[in-house]
């Protein structure tokens, strides 16, 4: 089997920098969410500028090697949601883009948020990770009397999450393109 090199570099470049991504997030606590945004979209790079074949494997090879080596292992579960979402995202764009805006809207929304709440739930509740929240955020949600509004007020800040991560990412990918499609030439 001939595999080229420039997919397999792309792939290991964008893998690197995905883990230094995480690392970073892990150091600095007070935007680790930023930090694991920018590993979700060099993972998504990954996909784009390579194929599915190496996007998944830049995802796996981050997530494994940003679980071993990051002293926060609970923000691998948000970094995977977000990678996944935004690898998801440019399949859905693929199929429906063109087709039905309603359509690419709703099946990007449900796959954001299926993949947020589910892995949410899955480190918090199973695995006992607490994620992009401190120990002491979710203690306090716990002894709260009235849960209501925060939950309304954290279902809000998704959604906000969902369309800035989003649009910020095809547009940086829209924009990287023409630069790396013809860098291997």
């Amino acid at each position: 089997m001939h595999v080229k090199s420039t997919p397999v570099a792309r792939g290991g470049v964008f893998t690197a920098l995905s883990v230094v991504s995480i690392l970073l997030g892990s150091v600095f606590s007070f935007s680790t969410l930023f930090f694991l945004v920018i590993a979700a979209c060099f993972s998504a790079f990954a996909y784009f500028f390579s194929d599915l074949k190496f996007g998944l494997a830049a995802l796996l090879a981050s997530a494994i090697l940003g679980f071993i080596l990051s002293p926060q292992k609970g923000i691998i579960f948000t970094y995977m949601g977000i990678a996944v979402y935004l690898i998801l995202a440019q399949v859905i764009e693929k199929h429906f883009y063109n087709k039905s805006l309603k359509a690419y809207w709703g099946l990007k929304c449900l796959v954001f948020n299926a993949l947020f709440w589910g892995l949410f739930l899955i480190a918090v509740g199973i695995a006992g990770f607490t994620g992009i929240f401190s120990a002491r955020a979710i203690a306090y949600f716990n002894s709260l009397s009235v849960k209501g509004v925060f939950v309304l007020g954290l279902i809000a800040i998704v959604e906000l999450c969902f369309v800035v991560i989003d649009r910020i990412f095809f547009m940086v990918r829209n924009r990287l393109e023409p630069v790396l499609m013809h860098a291997g030439e």
